[in-house]
């Protein structure tokens, strides 16, 4: 319950070595430069740099979360653990292992090679491609990446093509990199067992490749299950979250359609990172170029709960699962955002010149036993919540929001005819909304501009059983935070990963 106060229990310094050169390198010379990335798993944070210069090295640096909390240091320093003697273009940490690295080369295709937390070499495999892609999804011991494999290209996969994905190349620098083809399709997915060494290579199904364009944004939702974020290529466009087996190549996958969108002519979009090595339940799509998020219900992605297929081609309509799906206005960071249960969001309030942070909890056990407290229970919590400045919202009534901010019920979802005492109930809670915002906006102070106290938020009587698919939202109070983009949430904490030359911080919260 420590997380529905909003503040840490705990804060420390997220710090850089002193005096490490590589750290300040820039190189020099115009074909002198660097490459950096970030990696965030369990209580597990690394930061890798490569140098690429006439002696091309890749240096390594972590910390760990959970064994520096109960130290007396104020500050966790990102310690240097390895160096390798290659440039590395992707890094990811793999559980009980290491860490794992990519090596593009542009004559032979992508290395994968794993190693020890110390940077001991352990064993490699090699992967012919064309081009490779995108970042690398983990799921235990294995890891796997977007690539256009050797196979012939058919001639009419250039209209297939994504018209940004040579920006997702692992080779693509920009400034520098203006000759990529542009008939290249990301139609495999090489995956490495780095325990193991078995590796394999999956086509994507044609239903996809022949629907919709990507840009290598995809991950695994269960061992045999893959989630692809895409876009559909022909009118009327709009983002298409797709799933597929790993194992069964060209097996019909299923294909979530997100229908509105502010810009049908730039859907970006792409899956919420997790930062836990163990699957959770659900799965979120940041799609309509960062503007709005939609989580779903991971069992409704696998199968597992029945979906029909109301638009062409056989696609499902997202909006049309408010049980198991539901699409909200709020932006992820870039960085890992999904702990479990949880999910990381933040919004800008433009008229305020501020940004909020919250978390989403969407555990259903959470849920339900806040949902059984008494009225009384439920008065003497607000007024904790209220001298603590600490704001929750406990939401189970059943909406989406459109992309100009519009709510579309989705307890008496056209053609209903919602009740005239529901329709003023929906008209009180927009009026509460304004009103909220017109005094932050007319505040000065930090502790008077965010809300506190408690809302339940709830469905209609007689649709609370059973209990619909709803969430718990907790404002976070992390004082300091100037850039939300760059938080990462963990199953105990909201990390703030600094920039070189800058320190971030850990804001514990159990």
């Amino acid at each position: 319950m420590v997380w529905l106060d909003g503040k840490p229990t705990l804060v420390k310094g997220l710090a850089w070595p002193a005096d490490d050169p590589d750290l300040k390198w820039k190189g020099r010379y115009r074909h002198e430069r660097s490459r950096k990335g970030w990696s965030v798993l369990d209580d597990q944070i690394l930061f890798w740099k490569a140098l690429i210069s006439e002696k091309p090295k890749t240096v390594i640096y972590m910390a760990n979360t959970t064994s520096a909390r109960d130290t007396q240091a104020d500050t966790i320093i990102l310690e240097r653990v390895a160096e390798l003697d290659y440039a590395a273009h992707r890094l990811a940490i793999i559980p009980d292992i290491g860490f794992v690295t990519v090596e593009w080369r542009s004559n032979s295709g992508v290395v994968f090679r794993a190693h020890s937390r110390t940077g001991e070499f352990l064993r490699e495999r090699h992967c012919p491609a064309q081009a490779s892609y995108g970042s690398l999804s983990v799921l235990g011991p294995t890891v796997s990446l977007c690539v256009t494999s050797t196979d012939p290209i058919p001639s009419n996969w250039k209209e297939y093509s994504s018209p940004y994905l040579h920006y997702r190349r692992l080779d693509y620098v920009a400034g520098h990199t203006v000759d990529f083809p542009n008939d290249l399709v990301a139609e495999s997915i090489a995956t490495w067992n780095a325990d193991s060494g078995d590796f394999y290579m999956l086509k994507l199904p044609r239903a996809c490749l022949e629907r919709i364009a990507h840009d290598a944004q995809f991950q695994y939702i269960s061992p045999d299950k893959i989630a692809l974020a895409s876009s559909l290529w022909f009118t009327p466009g709009g983002a298409v979250l797709s799933v597929f087996s790993a194992d069964v190549e060209d097996e019909e996958p299923l294909m979530f359609h997100h229908g509105q969108h502010t810009d049908p002519e730039c859907v970006s979009n792409y899956l919420g990172e997790t930062s836990t090595s163990t699957l959770g339940p659900i799965v979120v799509h940041n799609h309509d170029s960062g503007r709005r998020i939609t989580i779903f219900k991971s069992e409704l992605l696998l199968g597992d709960i029945p979906s029909v297929a109301t638009i062409w081609d056989g696609m499902r309509k997202a909006w049309d699962h408010p049980n198991d799906a539901r699409t909200l206005n709020f932006n992820l960071p870039h960085f890992p955002c999904v702990a479990a249960t949880r999910v990381l969001v933040y919004r800008r309030d433009l008229r305020a010149e501020r940004t909020m942070i919250f978390v989403l909890d969407f555990g259903q056990d959470l849920l339900a036993s806040l949902l059984s407290k008494r009225p009384s229970e439920r008065a003497e919590w607000n007024a904790q919540l209220m001298d603590s400045c600490a704001q929750v919202k406990v939401v189970t009534r059943r909406f989406n929001i459109a992309v100009d901010g519009e709510i579309w019920d989705a307890e008496y979802p056209w053609p209903q005819r919602a009740p005239p005492e529901w329709e003023a109930h929906l008209d009180t809670i927009l009026k509460d909304d304004e009103d909220e915002d017109e005094y932050m906006d007319d505040s000065d102070s930090d502790d008077e501009v965010l809300p506190s106290g408690l809302e339940y938020d709830e469905a209609p009587e007689e649709h609370r059983k059973p209990v619909p698919f709803g969430y718990v939202q907790t404002t976070l109070r992390l004082e300091g935070v100037a850039d939300a983009e760059r938080l990462a949430i963990t199953q105990h904490a909201v990390i703030e990963l600094p920039e070189l030359g800058k320190n971030g911080r850990v804001f514990y919260f159990d």
